[in-house]
């Protein structure tokens, strides 16, 4: 993702967010998306997305900003790849055994166009159920927790052990999965009373499914930028101690 609308820039930015996880084009239909926050997980979710696709017949996006897209570390591949065990039986696979194998979306009877619309509900409920993936850092006892993705999140993580130093109980909840979203992990949290900092570089996108989440059982903080500018742990942190009551 990089810095828009439009043409833009350059610059790094998440403001995509919406575009991606809520859809991605015309119709009912939903993508998976994978966030990652590393080179690493640059790798080994492109391999989770492909997977993903195949098993649930659905797209899969994984979701990096300007920064990991241009960031060089370290990086280990898997020593051995297994390919995973999915029924393929309805592929098109160029021989004569699949030549009937047909691959659409296009409806012309209402009807039956509805129908598909609701068999494609029930897959992302299924998706829902089975595909959530979230990291947590120093969650056990947190009491302000901040929710962040991508690039974000290793701020927040940086600033999360600043704050535990001078005696704030600081955690960092992070989606791998952004859609799924994980909605009932928050919700759990929102009912312990903890308080919620959206950490993103955009206009409150993520922090909008925050509050879907919890309820707004509690107010939602946000710390962004946009425009291709990034976040400062010290903007982070910052605000951590107002919401801690511990402004300096």
């Amino acid at each position: 993702m990089r810095a828009g609308p439009g043409l833009g820039n350059i610059g790094p930015e998440q403001g995509d967010y919406n575009q991606v996880v809520k859809g991605g084009g015309h119709g009912n239909y939903r993508n998976i998306v994978v966030a990652p926050n590393s080179v690493q997980e640059m790798c080994d979710l492109t391999i989770k997305a492909f997977d993903l696709s195949t098993k649930y017949r659905n797209p899969v996006v994984v979701l990096a900003d300007g920064v990991l897209g241009q960031m060089v570390e370290p990086l280990k591949f898997p020593e051995k790849v297994v390919k995973p065990e999915i029924d393929t039986s309805w592929a098109v696979c160029g021989n004569k055994e699949t030549y009937q194998n047909l691959v659409t979306s296009i409806f012309l009877d209402f009807d039956e166009l509805e129908e598909f619309n609701y068999e494609l509900q029930e897959k992302y409920e299924t998706i829902k159920k089975r595909e959530v993936d979230v990291d947590e850092y120093m969650m056990d006892d947190a009491e302000i927790v901040l929710v962040s993705y991508g690039i974000s999140s290793r701020i927040c993580r940086s600033a999360v052990e600043l704050a535990r130093k001078e005696g704030i109980k600081a955690g960092l909840f992070r989606p791998i999965t952004l859609f799924p979203f994980p909605e009932k992990e928050l919700a759990e949290l929102a009912g312990k009373g903890v308080n919620f900092i959206s950490v993103e570089m955009s206009n409150g996108q993520l922090m909008d499914d925050i509050k879907l989440a919890t309820c707004c059982k509690k107010p939602v903080e946000l710390v962004n930028r946009m425009g291709g500018n990034l976040i400062t742990m010290d903007q982070v942190l910052g605000k951590i101690r107002e919401v801690a009551g511990k402004e300096e």
